[in-house]
Order: C-alpha cells, then structure tokens, then sequence
C-alpha cells in the first residue's frame, strides 16, 4: 500500500475563544493550503476542559497533500484562520503543536479491492486502522474507528458475546435504475 502526501496538522491554544456561532469544523475549500479548521473544544473532553479552565480556545489547522518546501507554511495556515476568523487576530497565542508527517494510506485507483479486511485468517484475530477494507463509506480516522467497532464486535461473536450493530448510511444509491446504469458502466470498463 503506498503513502499519500505528506500532510500538516497546526494545533492552536488561544487566550480567548472564537466566536460562538463558529461551527466545530469547517471545510476551507479555496483557502490553500487551509483545507480545514477545528475548533477542538466544541467537541473534545481535555481541549474543552483546558478552554473552560482558561477562557480560550484550541483550534486546529489542516493542511493536506503539502508540495513543495515546508517552511513558511503554518504562518501562512495562521493567516488563512484570521482571515475566516477575524476574533483570532487579537487573541495570543499560549501554545502550538506542529505535527508533519506522511504516513496516511494512499487512496488511488484501484488500492481498495486490494486492501485486507478487517476479517484475518484466525478467527480470534482481526485487522483495525485506517488502511483496512471496510464496505463502508469513511476514510482515515473514521475508517480507522469504523475498522474497529466492526473488529470488536467480530471478535465478540467469536468468544459468544454480544456486541452491537454498526449503523451506516444507505451504501447503495435510492433509484434501481441508476444502480443497474452504474452496474452497466463498470462491466463495459
């Protein structure tokens, strides 16, 4: 399996809080090399507790598919968030965290029909994380996370306990017709 791009992930704590109509997460299309904002404590337990505690915020940045030289990107990334949050232009800065790797599953052509399932060749035994099969539609942590609730409850079954049902949205389109027109496009491929 090979690598996809490497990647940026600017955590951010805030002496103060963004404002509060600013939704958890945003998409940020158009704002390269922004693809993402977080705002992590609308909806994780220590970044919540750390901004009720303090009076600010913690905000993260996403910046995907990184090309090219590295350096100079977080203030660029900082300058793309005041730009979408003018309240973080006034606010200082208490800590960062840079995380930058490249060490995701890549997602090309082809890689899915190859890729393990979360089944293993023991029943005992079973594959979790984001590179694993899974018929469903979520990719890197919610795959990683989905890959292990369907792990668990695997196992479960196989030690006579019961687990629980994995919920998903429909996999299959509502109108037959354009089911069976997809069916006749990927045969006449």
């Amino acid at each position: 399996m090979g690598t996809a791009a490497p990647f940026v992930v600017h955590r951010l704590w805030l002496d103060r809080p963004v404002n509060s109509d600013r939704a958890a997460f945003v998409g940020t299309g158009g704002r390269a090399p922004l693809d993402n904002v977080s705002v992590l404590d609308r909806y994780e337990y220590e970044a919540a507790r750390w901004a009720h505690d303090t009076g600010g915020a913690v905000v993260e940045l996403h910046s995907y598919a990184i090309t090219g030289r590295y350096r100079g990107l977080c203030e660029t990334l900082l300058g793309r968030v005041h730009d979408l949050y003018p309240e973080t232009c006034a606010a200082r800065l208490l800590g960062e965290r840079v995380l930058h790797a490249q060490d995701c599953p890549r997602f090309a052509p082809g890689d899915f029909a190859v890729r393990p399932t979360v089944a293993a060749p023991h029943p005992a035994l079973a594959l979790v994380g984001d590179g694993i099969r899974i018929d469903l539609p979520v990719v890197l942590m919610e795959r990683a996370a989905t890959t292990g609730w369907a792990a668990a409850d695997r196992l479960l079954t196989h030690f006579e306990m019961a687990g629980h049902t994995l919920r998903s949205v429909p996999t299959t389109g509502r109108s037959a017709v354009l089911r069976r027109l997809a069916g006749t496009a990927r045969r006449s491929e």
